[in-house]
């Protein structure tokens, strides 16, 4: 009886270990996708924009205005009146599960727009759904308020 408690015991602790794994592999594979936004803005990569959103993106800005993934591929895009001098992100919570994933964090960007340079600090709230050519896609970003 005690060796089949034990080999029990065992069994549970490896598919928790396993498990553990599991989890640490997408939320370090949702944060080099959340690193990869972030580049997509910085790079005006309409490619990587086009793998990374889903085809059915609600873009939510800061004001409440919701876009699609068309309409978001316009701020991706270059633009002659544009130059970005960056665009990061810094996640600080970054939840996994066996469809969908959520990162929250904060987005800071800076940039020339007709001569003028602008900084920008917004929380935001991603969510992903498994799919997709990257392994995840973009099915919602919520940009909040500015951050301090």
């Amino acid at each position: 009886m005690r060796t089949i408690l034990f080999a029990s015991i065992a069994l549970m602790a490896g598919s928790a270990s396993v498990a553990s794994s599991q989890q640490e592999a997408g939320v370090a594979q949702v944060r080099r996708l959340d690193s990869l936004w972030a580049r997509m803005y910085a790079k005006h990569d309409t490619a990587l924009a086009l793998q990374l959103y889903a085809a059915d993106l609600v873009f939510t800005s800061a004001n409440g205005a919701q876009k699609t993934r068309a309409q978001e591929l316009d701020d991706v895009r270059s633009n002659p009146n544009l130059t970005m001098e960056y665009f990061r992100t810094s996640p600080s919570q970054v939840t996994v599960g066996d469809s969908t994933a959520t990162v929250t964090g904060i987005a800071e960007w800076k940039f020339v727009w007709g001569g003028q340079t602008r900084e920008m600090r917004r929380s935001y709230d991603i969510t992903y759904a498994r799919g997709g050519p990257l392994g995840w896609h973009i099915r919602a970003v919520r940009m909040g308020q500015p951050a301090r």
